[in-house]
């Protein structure tokens, strides 16, 4: 009976020390980063858009850079928007400048510049 103790004490203890060890390995390491430009946005380029007054928009994720054109040529650009917003605005066809533009972009005050 002694014996099995100390059998069980021992794996314990390995068991113990490998999972410490463990610990240790994965502080080492650089921890994930999230890339917000790699995985939202068209890093400036348009694309096209299925609503009744736009015809394509883009996003830059790293400039937080919203770019829309309209159906009647106007080209807009769109400053401080975020990721999530770039989202809404996609996920908005084909109402989305009624829905989401319009809304969250021109009556929140967003800044903005006719560009062409």
């Amino acid at each position: 009976m002694k014996l099995r103790i100390q059998v069980l004490f021992l794996l314990s203890l390995i068991v113990l020390t490998s999972c410490g060890s463990s610990e240790t390995n994965s502080r080492n390491r650089e921890p994930a980063k999230f890339v917000v430009e790699d995985s939202v946005g068209t890093k400036g380029e348009l694309i096209s858009i299925q609503s009744n007054n736009v015809n394509a928009a883009g996003y830059d994720a790293a400039s937080m850079v919203m770019t829309v054109q309209f159906k009647n040529g106007a080209l807009y650009e769109y400053y401080g928007v975020s990721p999530e917003l770039w989202v809404s605005f996609v996920a908005a066809q084909p109402d989305p400048w009624s829905q989401v533009g319009y809304p969250q972009l021109v009556r929140s005050d967003n800044p903005y510049k006719r560009i062409g």
